[in-house]
């Protein structure tokens, strides 16, 4: 019988996550101690930058009932923790700097470090906004070793992409369990390998509480039963952790031992394609309200085409200046891939119902129902040229950006692009 060695995973974890990138976005918030909340509003003071840094001015009470979402290195040193009060970690830390989240410029983020992932890994499981496995088993051979070089290469490429201010955490073991736990024992910008004759050992080393999955009230539940250690839950036999904890018990008595699953979910694809604006100035007009729905569907249908799907079902959304707002959606008679398919379908159906009066303050436009795009030639002229226009531009697009072209009929449209801190919407 041939020997099948076992799977080489990796797990690697942003430290410090969403403090990270803001720090790596504005060098003035860089070793001090800042902590990321849910809501507040910023302001930006560059009429006083430092040293080509931008000032921060924040108005600190607009946080009074947030909770810290991620704090920095620093702020963790003073002991700020995660979903803190902020009036709280303000009275731990009084420098404290409280920064509002940016759910954007977060996942323009993890879609890159996705990416960079699977440009060196079999296969790729995202476990959560700043964290993901990878199969590397190979990739680097089947060898530990090889698997350590490769996560080097990982490392520093992500440093390059996203600036010294964001490392990773990174574990390496046979299986997604102990990958994490491996990435969990040190921490920030750690590299820990676990070798399967390695795994029972390494466990017992390890506090109950950095086991993904055991939270405080099953922490207690395991106390009661004399389990405060892994060396002590080794001890509880299966029959009595299956009776108090039903299934999950499989799961303590498997992890006490090191044991875990090596298989990567596969990637789900995406279940609609959208983009919305919201405009400086409210819509007032039937011919400026469809400039911009087009603009939009141009922006969707080549998000479409690069991911490789068509659309069954197209659906829109206006919000008016009241913060009211109207929804609609229509099946697709033929499935469509054309932006201007895409606005005229969703103009359709939008046109009669929209109250114009009010002014319309943002569009939305999205594409759902996805399939792939077919090999095969439509046996029309028109529809072959049509094709090979888009095929094209996309290419141009892919290039220059997304607003490297335009219809006649969009030239008045202009969509501010958002700025991260690594690059502007055209870019992504």
């Amino acid at each position: 019988m041939k020997f099948t060695p076992p799977n080489i995973i990796l797990h690697l974890d942003f430290n410090s996550y969403f403090a990270s990138v803001e720090q790596q976005a504005n060098p003035f918030l860089r070793g001090r101690a800042i902590a990321v909340a849910g809501k507040g509003r910023q302001s930006i003071d560059v009429s006083m930058a430092h040293k080509g840094s931008q000032r921060i001015a924040i108005d600190q009470l607009s946080f009074q009932r947030s909770v810290v979402t991620t704090a920095s290195r620093e702020a963790k040193k003073r002991g700020v923790k995660t979903a803190m009060a902020t009036w709280e970690a303000k009275k731990i830390c009084p420098e404290l700097l409280v920064i509002p989240g940016d759910p954007k410029k977060y996942g323009e983020i993890t879609a890159r470090f996705m990416a960079i992932l699977r440009r060196y890994s079999d296969a790729v499981q995202q476990f959560s906004t700043d964290e993901a496995f990878a199969d590397v088993t190979c990739a680097s051979g089947g060898d530990y070793f090889g698997a350590v070089i490769l996560a080097q290469q990982m490392r520093a490429v992500i440093a390059e992409d996203f600036g010294e201010a964001c490392t990773v955490s990174i574990g390496i073991a046979s299986n997604k369990f102990l990958a994490k736990l491996a990435s969990e024992s040190k921490k920030p910008n750690g590299l820990t390998c676990v070798q399967p004759h390695e795994a029972e050992d390494f466990v017992l080393t390890r506090p109950l509480a950095d086991f993904c999955g055991i939270g405080r009230r099953i922490e207690k539940h395991l106390e009661q039963l004399g389990a405060t250690s892994v060396e002590t839950l080794r001890r509880l036999p299966l029959p009595l952790l299956l009776s108090e904890f039903k299934s999950y018990g499989y799961f303590l008595y498997r992890s006490a031992r090191g044991l875990g699953s090596d298989e990567l979910e596969s990637e789900v694809d995406p279940k609609s394609i959208g983009n919305s604006y919201t405009f400086p100035h409210d819509l007032k007009t039937d011919e400026e309200i469809y400039a911009n729905l087009l603009a939009l569907s141009d922006r969707v249908a080549w998000r479409m085409r690069k991911q490789n799907f068509i659309a069954t079902h197209i659906a829109g959304y206006v919000r008016y200046s009241d913060f009211g707002g109207q929804g609609f959606h229509r099946r697709c008679k033929d499935p469509l891939l054309d932006g201007l398919e895409i606005a005229n379908t969703a103009w359709d159906i939008m046109k009669d119902k929209i109250d114009v009066a009010q002014g319309v303050r943002l569009i939305g436009v999205s594409a759902s129902g996805l399939l792939p795009i077919g090999g095969s030639d439509s046996l029309f002229e028109s529809e072959r040229r049509k094709a090979r226009a888009l095929r094209a531009l996309d290419k141009v697009t892919d290039k220059y950006g997304s607003g490297v072209w335009q219809r006649a009929s969009t030239i008045k449209t202009s969509f501010k692009e958002r700025v991260s801190g690594w690059h502007y919407d055209h870019e992504s």
